[in-house]
This record gives structure tokens, sequence and C-alpha cells, in this order.
């Protein structure tokens, strides 16, 4: 019998040995998470029940200072987030084709300055140039004007997996000479949208409110084609969204269209 309770004795103490280390195990792992959750530059009152959301939202596009000394490190991860330099606050947005960053205010020319380094506009694209998009675009040209009267929509998307760009048509709902909608298909993971591209039929090319209120947000380059009916002028309107900042793209029409020059 007394060996009977030695065994259960050491048995005991093994479990509670067991609880104890599992208890150390977490509210070390409790410290360790409050620890971080306290040491992000959230100006907020420490313990303050809120805070987990204002955490949770630093998170999702969190403000980071360039350094003065050291080696600026871009940001590597799908997202983006807010730059603050010596010159004023930067967004940075990388996508699987694009990497950006643009001022989106300046610092007044006097008073305080942040003590931050500089950092360079810039606009990479995975694929190099946009002219390489341009016979996926002169296709569309051609799709567009045997929708006339109507306007037309495509896609243009960047493949992960083979490096390359693909062209990927859309179901169109309803489409008039002034307006189209169509479904927005469900890209699978390894690809993603680069230019959402769609004509004005006989109409110039140019973006109008609506286009602005579709393209806010949103991360791609935008597309308009117009003067597609036979004796009309071609034109063309590019610009690159950036989560709601429009930056104009210089792309001549004569790149997409056979444009003869006058004698």
């Amino acid at each position: 019998m007394k060996e009977i309770f030695e065994k259960f004795d050491a048995s005991n103490n093994q479990n509670v040995k067991a609880i104890g280390d599992t208890l150390s195990s977490f509210s070390r792992d409790v410290a360790a998470e409050l620890e971080r959750l306290i040491t992000r530059p959230i100006a907020a009152t420490e313990g303050d029940e809120n805070l987990a959301l204002d955490v949770a939202l630093y998170d999702s596009a969190p403000t980071v200072v360039v350094p003065a000394h050291a080696k600026f490190a871009p940001l590597v991860d799908i997202g983006h987030r807010f730059l603050m330099a010596a010159e004023g606050v930067f967004v940075e947005v990388r996508r699987p084709w694009l990497h950006v960053i643009q001022q989106i205010a300046k610092h007044g020319s006097t008073g305080p300055r942040p003590p931050c380094g500089t950092v360079d506009p810039k606009v990479e694209l995975a694929f190099g140039k946009l002219g390489v998009a341009i016979p996926f675009i002169q296709a569309f040209a051609e799709e567009a004007r045997t929708a006339l009267p109507n306007e037309h929509a495509a896609w243009i998307v960047w493949n992960q997996e083979r490096k390359a760009l693909a062209y990927r048509p859309l179901r169109v709902s309803s489409a008039t000479p002034g307006a189209i909608t169509f479904e927005r298909p469900a890209l699978p993971a390894n690809e993603s949208l680069v230019i959402d591209i769609h004509s004005h039929g006989a109409g110039a090319a140019f973006f109008s409110d609506q286009d602005d209120a579709d393209d806010a947000g949103e991360v791609k380059i935008s597309a308009v084609l117009g003067g597609l009916a036979d004796g009309g002028t071609p034109s063309v309107a590019f610009r690159l969204c950036v989560l709601g900042m429009f930056i104009p793209l210089k792309v001549p029409a004569e790149a997409v269209f056979n444009v003869t020059e006058p004698a």
C-alpha cells in the first residue's frame, strides 16, 4: 500500500509541476503581448480598454520613421504603410506587381521638424515599363471598336508565378454609349489586377466623376480609350491609382493606335 501511495504522490507532483509550467508560460506570453501592445507608438492611456482596437488599426497601416543615418529598409510584405520623413509624410505601397512611394503631405517651411531622414519617391513595376502592356491594350481597342457604340471593359492582370501580364475579358452586365457595368471577377491567389481599362466609344478619353468614385481606395492602373469610331480622333487617359491618390501617367495615343500623321 505504501508503494501505491508513493506512486500516487509522484504522479500528482508531476501533474502539479506540468500545470505550474503551463501557467508560467501563459503568464509570460500574456506579459509579452501586453508589452508588445504598449510599445507601439500610440498616444493612448495605458490600460485603456479600447487600446486593442487602436493597435489593430495601427497594424493595418503603421507609421514608421525614415532613418536619418541607417539604411532605409523598404516595405517587403504586401500592404501599405506611412513614412514620416524630413520633408513630409509619404505612403508606401507594395503589391506583387508594384512598389510605390509617394508624398502625401509636406512639412511647413517654418516651425519644428521631426528628426527623420529623407526618402525618394518611386514607382517601380515588376514588369519593367508600362509599354509591355501595349499589345494587350491594342487588343482591347479592337474589342472596344466591335462593341461600338457602347462602352467596353477588360482587365490586365499580373501572374506572379509566371512573372507575366495576362488579359482577362470581363462579363459585362450592361453597356450603353455612356456607361458600363460588369461583374468583378475573383482572381486566383497568384494573380492581381494591374490595369482596369474601359472605353468611351466615340467620345473622348477622360476620367469621369464616376471613374473617380470607382477608383478611390484601389491600387491599380486605370485606363480609358476614346475616339474609337471611324473618322474619330483616338485618345487615351492613364493614371496610377494609389488608395485614393491619382498619379497621371503619360501614354501617347500613338503608342496604342496606328495614328496617321497629318501631311
